[in-house]
């Protein structure tokens, strides 16, 4: 009951401030005068006698084709006081069809600005909410789609960009459905406007926008982790850290996974959309500083020329290690390759040379290769998982 009256209040508050407006004023005027035509242009046609206006439906369908010009001519007034009515309705109508046509186009126009400079209310549905904005931002945004699959999912940006910086970045990723929210993530009003009841996930990057601190990146995090929670209790929330100590803290707000800022901090908090255990298993990877998982050994001199299937048995029975990967190395020409000759002009561009180093090395990581790969002498190491 309390809930209904809150309604009605609301609603009576709209109308109010609708009303206050002078232009919504003329046009409600001129619909209530217009409105008034009706029964007396029916009156006045059926005491003269005019058929056409049978009930005072047909003077009402008379009004709504007469007001924007149309005048199908189906029903018409033939008394001199009905045609005089008739004047009236169609100046006082092109007004109120003006007014009223105006009004709509602004309102549309004024909407559309509004969602470009983030101040629309966001009307979408299993979204997933950006919070934030660093320098990898784009790069989350490019690997994000790998981890959706076939969902077509709308992006919801919350931050305090421009309107020119936010359509740079929707303009760089025309495949998404990107929208964005002005303001401050860690308010609830600014989320509520985010449409937080119906995502599906909210992401939160260290922000650094316009050259804001890192250090208090961490705080505002736990901010907006309660306000999300206070929110949407059930909503998964991932959010990249930078000082250590602040993970816990992190945590205990409500974020189920922490990922430590860094270059691969797109990739492994867009994973958490297959599975909070894909991060976590990344995290052990790469990230376990006291016993790496992942790192390279020598390949023993026995296995060049042998298909890569029985290296990669051989050290699984072996050595219980799981190769994933090959490094091989390649010395481009040096410049005394290039000079075989001994003549003036070899001997003074090697002096020109003398004490440079211009021998260059490439390297190249050959991940996965085929069971039928044979390995060479330049594939000098192993990538291999403990």
């Amino acid at each position: 009951m309390r809930k209904k009256r809150r309604d009605f209040q609301k609603l009576g508050l709209r109308l109010t401030n609708w009303i206050s407006e002078p232009s919504n004023q003329i046009v409600l005027v001129l619909f209530v005068f217009l409105l008034g035509m009706v029964p007396l242009i029916w009156w006045f046609e059926r005491a003269g006698g005019n058929e056409l206006f049978h009930t005072i439906g047909d003077a009402l369908w008379w009004l709504i084709v007469t007001i924007p010009t149309v005048g199908y001519g189906d029903i018409v007034p033939r008394t001199v006081f009905g045609r005089l009515l008739g004047v009236v309705v169609i100046v006082f109508g092109v007004a109120f069809y003006a007014i009223l046509s105006g009004q709509i186009v602004s309102f549309l126009i004024d909407k559309k600005l509004k969602e470009r400079r983030g101040l629309a209310v966001v009307r979408v549905k299993n979204h997933i909410l950006i919070l934030g904005v660093n320098g990898y931002l784009e790069k989350f945004l490019t690997v994000l789609p790998e981890f959706m699959g076939e969902r077509a999912m709308s992006v919801v940006l919350v931050n305090d960009m421009s309107e020119d910086e936010f359509l740079e970045v929707k303009n760089k990723f025309p495949h998404l459905m990107i929208r964005f929210v002005f303001g401050d993530y860690t308010k609830e009003a600014v989320l509520k406007r985010a449409g937080v009841e119906n995502a599906i996930h909210a992401f939160i990057l260290a922000d650094n926008f316009h050259h804001r601190s890192l250090d208090d990146a961490d705080d505002r995090t736990i901010m907006a982790t309660l306000s999300l929670k206070a929110l949407q209790p059930e909503l998964p929330v991932s959010a990249e850290v930078i000082k250590i100590e602040k993970a816990s803290a992190i945590k205990r707000a409500g974020v189920e996974n922490v990922i430590f800022n860094g270059a691969f901090s797109p990739t492994l908090l867009s994973a958490a959309l297959v599975s909070p255990a894909v991060p976590l298993f990344f995290q052990d990877l790469v990230a376990n500083y006291e016993s790496p998982r992942l790192t390279i050994v020598g390949i023993e001199p026995q296995f060049v020329g042998k298909p890569f299937r029985e290296y990669f048995l051989a050290m699984r029975e072996k050595h219980k290690l799981l190769v994933v990967g090959l490094y091989r190395t390649e010395k481009e020409l040096s410049i005394e390759d290039m000079l075989s000759g001994n003549d003036a002009i070899d001997e003074f561009i090697r002096s020109k040379l003398r004490g440079e180093d211009t021998e260059e090395t490439k390297y190249h990581v050959n991940i996965n290769p085929p069971d039928d790969y044979i390995l060479s002498s330049e594939d000098t190491y192993a990538f291999v998982i403990r």
